[in-house]
């Protein structure tokens, strides 16, 4: 039997072409992918907040009880209450513009796909961030007369924390990618 012998039986039977895109499933699968980037969106922001809210804490709370204040202590302190504002205006940023997308197939798309692009900015910037803070910890340590073991242990530090936000950049860019690709085989029908 011919394959345009078994599609026409096909159709005969069911009232349905035999290639038809299941529309429920695919929005159900885009909601999921959208849930799945909001949660992991929120735990990175909360993640953020609370371990540079803490350290910038400590480290004044530190600095502040102990006889000869390092000027770089603050400024590292400084610095991370300023990361830590700009993840809350991030965030509120972030929420504020999900309300612009339509609950439909493509709107949950743009949706799942401009969370994803948040995610990358958010990765690269937190990544990239490590370097003025190693800096401002390695002229911290000249300052107090300690440079080697201090600058030891900040690279190191530094390094391991610029790896780690660099895969993460990496997993994002990839879950971005994936939701183009599906933006595009929808819009040209493929």
């Amino acid at each position: 039997m011919e394959f345009d012998e078994m599609k026409r039986i096909w159709d005969a039977q069911n009232n349905q072409p035999l290639y038809v895109l299941d529309e429920k499933a695919l929005h159900n699968r885009i909601q999921a992918k959208m849930n799945g980037a909001l949660h992991f969106a929120s735990i990175n922001e909360w993640f953020s907040i609370f371990v540079y809210l803490g350290a910038g804490g400590l480290l004044l709370g530190l600095n502040s009880f102990k006889s000869g204040a390092n000027i770089f202590m603050y400024l590292e302190s400084a610095w991370m209450f300023a990361t830590v504002l700009y993840v809350v205006v991030s965030r509120i940023r972030r929420i504020k513009a999900s309300r612009r997308f339509d609950r439909s197939i493509h709107g949950d798309l743009d949706h799942a796909i401009s969370l994803a692009a948040y995610q990358v900015r958010l990765s690269r910037i937190m990544c990239w961030n490590v370097l003025p803070m190693g800096t401002i910890m390695i002229f911290s340590g000249w300052e107090v007369g300690k440079l080697f073991k201090a600058s030891a242990v900040i690279l190191i530090s530094v390094a391991l924390a610029f790896y780690v936000g660099r895969k993460g950049d990496r997993v994002n860019k990839r879950r971005k990618r994936e939701l183009e690709v599906l933006k595009e085989k929808l819009e040209t029908g493929d």
